[in-house]
């Protein structure tokens, strides 16, 4: 076999394997602050360490796994800091392309958020939050229609996974869920009846509140 035929499927186990890595670390089942050593995670799935150390690569550029010279790659740990920059940011794109989403989106687009809140519910009623944590990133793009602003959903996809842990984390909390379910649903609705303003506002507070819930319960 060629080595441009053995290219693809190169590239193929460092997708997998940085989809797996991220999985582990959005669920926790990697923790903030852990070691990711490249010879045991190359161990747990078969595999040589040269895909591995591509895929914590790749998750460093997404801001998942910093590197330390002479300990190798951890996991990001959790940080106000961080947290605050990231929901500023957000909060400084999504609401103005939530409104945008709402004036243009079409019928079928309409179709697919209302998908996206319907899974993102069962994921949340079955308990699972490491899906439902997908499952919010996808709802919460959905209101952009990605195909009409591609540049700010590939922003804000990044920026809703760096979110990821920390809107897990939020969502443990007691009566949380509940009421996440009712603002999204708020959301969606204004959304899809095509009402910009108001859902750039329900947009904006529900952003603006959990940053305020998450400065409550990360120390600085």
């Amino acid at each position: 076999m060629s080595a441009a035929a053995e290219a693809p499927l190169a590239r193929s186990v460092t997708a997998q394997l940085t989809a797996r890595i991220r999985a582990k670390i959005l669920s926790g089942a990697y923790p903030p602050g852990s070691a990711l050593r490249q010879d045991s995670i190359a161990a747990e799935y078969g595999t040589s360490k040269i895909p591995v150390r591509e895929a914590l690569v790749q998750l460093r550029s997404e801001g998942l796994v910093e590197v330390f010279v002479h300990r190798g790659f951890q996991v990001r740990a959790l940080s106000w800091h961080e947290a605050r920059e990231v929901f500023r940011l957000r909060l400084a794109i999504e609401p103005a392309a939530v409104a945008l989403g709402a004036r243009a989106a079409s019928d079928a687009d309409r179709e697919r958020a209302r998908g996206a809140l319907a899974a993102l519910d069962d994921a949340l009623a079955s308990g699972d939050l490491r899906a439902a944590g997908d499952r919010n990133c996808e709802f919460h793009l959905a209101l952009t229609v990605p195909r009409l602003q591609p540049l700010a959903a590939e922003v804000l996809y990044r920026l809703h996974t760096l979110a990821q842990r920390y809107v897990r984390f939020h969502l443990g909390a007691m009566g949380r869920v509940r009421r996440a379910k009712r603002e999204h649903a708020a959301l969606c609705e204004a959304w899809a009846a095509g009402q910009a303003r108001q859902a750039q506002r329900l947009a904006r507070d529900h952003i603006e509140e959990t940053r305020a819930e998450l400065e409550q319960a990360l120390p600085e």
